[in-house]
């Protein structure tokens, strides 16, 4: 039909207005970007807590981090493991509480539950129960004919004396067990073939063994370091029945030991490493054993004059062993060896030979010198290069002896002499001639008559113990030595 001229140019002019209503073409929906990790759902039915979980695709060197993180699956629990990566087909490897691990490859694209062990199999423990006298460490069971003892099955744990302990083989249909307990003193006890399905309870030690008791008193003048009690000395002492105890000088404590036999060797370890040894003790009868030292001679005392010719104070010293593993105490104690003052320092040593160690004032700078001959050397003069010198008493100054007119006081004490009091034969005491100084262990001092004193006085000297020797009617003037102990 044709349309009127009027209509035909409504028509054209509404066509652009048609074309701007209808909508752009409508495109495709954006696909969404590719997975970046994977999840699991881990399955513990092993019948012991799942501590580690790693996965990583097939033949890889590196299972990269624990998927647990902190946390563990106990037996019949699951976790949720999110896994980076896009791989399908992955292989699972579990570490155990007791060690022990197992693998296992799977497609968890196609079935995400990932299970380790087996229900149906049944679940194997024990009960270790100690009857010794020492503690068990590690226990090993692992199927008889296999090699190897496989993991330690008390974990972190240990088995006291008089102690018990439950401890979990897993999922297995194996019986009878090679098992090995290794004690404190490092003796093991092996059972071969142990049916545990019929008998899950081990015992290692006697029960009827009877107990011993006795009291062990350190009455020498040092402190114990180890103590050991044995029925198999010197093959084997066991451990150490202090543990990680010291035992001070005028102490004492109660040793508790397990066996048939009566008669035990005893020994003590002091803290200079000698040792004291009493065989045959008889712990049926003695109630009390006291270790006084005299079994244990002390090391020689190896004594040296330190000269301090350093521009600076030297605040400690050190003496030790050249064997020895530490430095031991500071020989100076509460004293210092102030610059161009001289003194005596002394270690109980078993050799010559001995390094020094110095340390001056507030720490800021020491020196060193190993192997040094004690027994050879009797003066050492501290001054720059002396760790390098071939002489070292080199710039030592030959003593030329007391004043004129005086003595010279040495402390031949075992402490420092805190007071000194020079006065006239019976007379009242009067002040204290040292003043706010002390005569240090071994060190010297030049002492003439106090004015008004004649050169014969009574000389009374005060340690730092508070003990006092008197020499009476000394003479002052005499210019000789005069030791005070």
């Amino acid at each position: 039909m044709r349309l009127p001229p009027m209509a035909l140019a409504l028509l054209l002019a509404l066509l652009p207005l048609a074309a701007l209503g209808q909508g752009a073409p409508r495109q495709a929906a954006p696909q969404p970007p590719p997975a970046r990790e994977r999840e699991a759902t881990v399955a513990n039915q092993s019948g012991l807590t799942l501590r580690e979980l790693y996965a990583a695709p097939p033949g890889a060197t590196d299972f990269g981090p624990d998927l647990l993180g902190a946390d563990t699956v106990p037996d019949r629990g699951s976790f949720r493991a999110r896994i980076a990566g896009t791989a399908c087909d992955l292989e699972f490897r579990a570490v155990f509480q007791d060690g022990s691990e197992e693998r296992r490859r799977q497609n968890i694209c196609q079935n995400r539950r990932v299970q380790f062990g087996d229900p149906a199999i049944p679940l194997r423990e024990g009960v270790v129960r100690n009857e010794t006298d020492t503690i068990i460490l590690q226990l090993f069971a692992a199927p008889s004919g296999t090699s190897g003892r496989g993991p330690d099955r008390l974990g972190e744990n240990v088995v006291d004396a008089g102690r018990e302990f439950r401890f979990r083989l897993g999922r297995t249909r194996d019986c009878v067990f090679d098992v090995v307990a290794v004690f404190e003193d490092g003796e093991e006890d092996i059972r071969r073939g142990v049916n545990l399905c019929r008998e899950p309870r081990l015992v290692f030690g006697d029960p009827n063994a009877p107990r011993r008791e006795a009291r062990i008193d350190n009455t020498s003048d040092r402190t114990m370091r180890e103590f050991y009690a044995s029925t198999r000395a010197p093959a084997a002492w066991g451990p150490d029945r202090l543990g990680a105890d010291l035992l001070p000088a005028g102490s004492g404590f109660t040793l508790r030991v397990r066996g048939e036999g009566c008669l035990w060797d005893l020994r003590a370890v002091y803290e200079d490493s000698a040792e004291e040894v009493k065989p045959g003790v008889d712990l049926c009868t003695t109630r009390q054993v006291a270790f006084d030292g005299s079994g244990a001679p002390r090391p020689p005392e190896r004594r040296v004059t330190l000269v301090n010719r350093h521009a600076a104070m030297v605040q400690e010293v050190y003496i030790s062993g050249t064997s020895e593993e530490d430095w031991g105490p500071d020989r100076l104690g509460d004293e210092v060896l102030p610059r161009g003052a001289r003194r005596e320092v002394s270690a109980r040593l078993r050799d010559c030979e001995a390094d020094l160690r110095v340390v001056f004032e507030e720490r800021r700078a020491a020196e060193e010198r190993a192997q040094i001959n004690l027994c050879e050397v009797g003066t050492i003069v501290l001054r720059p290069g002396w760790t390098l010198a071939e002489r070292l008493d080199e710039g030592e100054v030959p003593d030329p002896g007391p004043r004129p007119g005086s003595v010279r006081l040495r402390n031949g004490g075992a402490v420092p002499i805190a007071e000194l009091y020079a006065d006239a034969p019976g007379a009242a005491r009067g002040p204290d001639r040292l003043g706010r100084t002390v005569l240090g262990v071994g060190e010297t001092v030049d002492f003439a008559p106090p004015e008004g004193i004649p050169c014969r006085a009574d000389l009374t000297a005060v340690f730092r113990d508070g003990r006092e020797v008197t020499l009476p009617a000394t003479d002052l003037c005499a210019g000789v030595e005069v030791v005070v102990q």
